[in-house]
């Protein structure tokens, strides 16, 4: 499984902060960075995209990647999210007033964009890929996703505090090989992670504790302000398998 990274972490370079991860070129897990990071002829490779949470950091780049797109000869997009997260995208996004319905554009019969509803725990499949959306704790309805193919799996918590749910079916995955969490704020700022549903370097070494697989561990989502201290403090945890997604940079699993 290829995993490149699209927008992950705060800091100065453009995309940090802005969630998006890319697999096997063709499947974007959130889209905060999509029509950024890519080229106008990669754009075009990415069919499908699912969405964990209805947050601007995860879905800024919707709009433009199908405005991009929207005239290459049969051009069409599947964005994939729980009920909930589909309804704020109908009534907030692509609602006519923010960005033109293009769930109905050109006509109702081929609309460029569809909205497909999933529920947690239920595996659909995409292009080999079986995934499954799985409810966390975050301040608006979100899921993480695992993705599973013949050899490997990988568990993505998206924006999430401290949950459970996730990490029992993390350790029930057969073939896992990465997890992807966030860390958003310094433990100085636990009050305000607890408030927001994010973790900290110290929530995060709780929730690790649930993890029952030696796997690699990558973390994405610091603030700017707080991203070297946010370093420093994951870096004490001593946690061997305990990284930061590097953006821009493309993985193997």
């Amino acid at each position: 499984m290829k995993l490149k990274v699209l927008g992950c972490y705060g800091g100065n370079i453009p995309g940090h902060g802005m969630t998006s991860l890319l697999l096997n070129d063709t499947l974007a897990l959130d889209a905060g960075w999509v029509s950024e990071a890519l080229s106008l002829k990669e754009q075009v490779r990415v069919k499908d995209i699912l969405i964990s949470h209805s947050h601007l950091d995860h879905t800024c780049t919707l709009p433009f990647l199908i405005d991009n797109n929207f005239s290459a000869p049969g051009f069409s997009l599947r964005i994939y999210a729980i009920p909930e997260v589909v309804a704020s995208m109908r009534n907030h996004l692509f609602n006519n007033h923010t960005w033109p319905d293009f769930t109905c554009l050109p006509n109702d019969l081929t609309p460029v964009l569809k909205l497909v509803e999933i529920q947690p725990e239920e595996p659909f499949v995409i292009n080999g890929l079986t995934i499954r959306a799985v409810k966390v704790s975050h301040i608006v309805p979100t899921t993480g996703f695992i993705v599973e193919d013949k050899k490997v799996s990988l568990g993505f918590s998206s924006d999430t505090g401290p949950t459970e749910r996730f990490w029992e079916v993390v350790n029930g995955v057969k073939n896992l090989k990465v997890v992807i969490t966030e860390t958003s704020f310094p433990n100085e700022l636990q009050d305000l992670a607890n408030v927001s549903g994010h973790l900290t370097p110290a929530t995060l070494d709780m929730e690790l504790k649930k993890l029952k697989k030696d796997v690699p561990v990558y973390l994405y989502g610091g603030k700017p302000k707080h991203l070297d201290t946010i370093k420093r403090q994951v870096k004490a945890l001593k946690r061997k398998r305990l990284q930061l997604l590097v953006q821009g940079k493309t993985y193997n699993f």
